[in-house]
């Protein structure tokens, strides 16, 4: 049943707007929120300090979606042109799949340093990634005519096939995450094997990584269950893309401060062989068992295991 005006939506679907428009929020307030919680820790542990390709890594990550994310938050509120929307839905996609490039980007380098820089687990992992990339265009080419605009705020309802195809997308993002996920624990277990020795920075550098990259992959599981819905719900698919891009962006920029902690090296900090180990708070430097270490990472160890 519709209203007689125009520029309302239909009465049934008014619900579904809002639930839209809330999740949509979700995302944005929880990336600019955690920006506010570690702006300080970002002062200390990045800007104060000699610039290295961590940082760089985490001034892309953290900024890109800071400055896009302004727009990105005002497009679902607006009720323009279909003309209008199109292009406006098309710069939130572009906007996506970068944040995603960029994350995905970052986690390749720490798992990549993780493993001590093995060339082999490269390569897989970018093999991984351009798997990801081709089925990502797959899933996107040709879907704009199976779209219906809802007026009252720029979204768009879906045909189940179209769903399901644009799920394809989101799948192979969370097949990604499951690989680095995989390859992250893997390494925790076989350390013993590969003759590792297990220190608690080892140990914490692993734990922080496998937390991390779990809860990025949970996100996006969660997107990916909003495609399945589309026969009750044809506008809500896709309605946890943000939340699940805010969440990366977050997770990745915690966890390259996490390894700035630590570490000086941050995500390049490989885990068997730390080096550059911080010098935060004055701590003195001790040798244990031929390794550097900090009595000040001792206690912080200690109250994180």
């Amino acid at each position: 049943m519709y209203e007689d005006d125009d520029d309302w939506v239909p009465v049934y679907l008014g619900g579904e707007l809002l639930l839209l428009n809330y999740l949509h929020l979700v995302g944005i307030t929880v990336l600019y929120w955690d920006h506010l919680q570690t702006f300080a820790q970002e002062v200390n542990l990045i800007w104060s300090r000699s610039k290295s390709l961590s940082a760089y890594c985490f001034f892309v990550n953290r900024y890109f979606a800071f400055i896009s994310g302004i727009p990105v938050a005002v497009i679902p509120f607006l009720s323009p042109s279909t003309e209008k929307c199109v292009r406006l839905s098309l710069f939130r996609e572009i906007v996506i799949v970068l944040m995603q490039v960029i994350t995905c980007a970052v986690m390749i380098v720490r798992v990549y340093a993780l493993y001590g820089r093995n060339q082999r687990v490269l390569w897989f992992m970018v093999g991984t990634a351009a798997c990801v990339a081709g089925v990502s265009i797959w899933s996107f080419t040709g879907q704009r005519g199976s779209r219906t605009l809802l007026e009252g705020g720029c979204h768009y309802g879906l045909t189940p096939a179209t769903s399901y195809r644009l799920a394809g997308c989101w799948e192979a993002l969370f097949g990604f995450d499951v690989v680095i996920f995989a390859l992250t624990i893997h390494y925790a277990y076989s350390a013993d094997r590969l003759g590792i020795r297990q220190t608690k920075l080892h140990a914490l550098l692993v734990r922080h990584g496998a937390l991390y990259f779990g809860i990025m992959a949970l996100s996006n599981l969660a997107n990916i269950s909003t495609f399945y819905m589309v026969e009750y719900w044809p506008y809500l698919p896709g309605a946890l893309s943000t939340f699940a891009d805010c969440i990366s962006v977050t997770v990745i920029s915690r966890l390259i401060l996490h390894m700035h902690e630590l570490a000086n090296e941050g995500i390049l900090t490989e885990a068997a062989n730390p080096r550059g180990l911080s010098s935060l708070d004055n701590s003195r430097t001790i040798e244990v068992g031929g390794n550097a270490t900090t009595e000040r990472f001792e206690s912080y160890m200690d109250s994180s295991l």
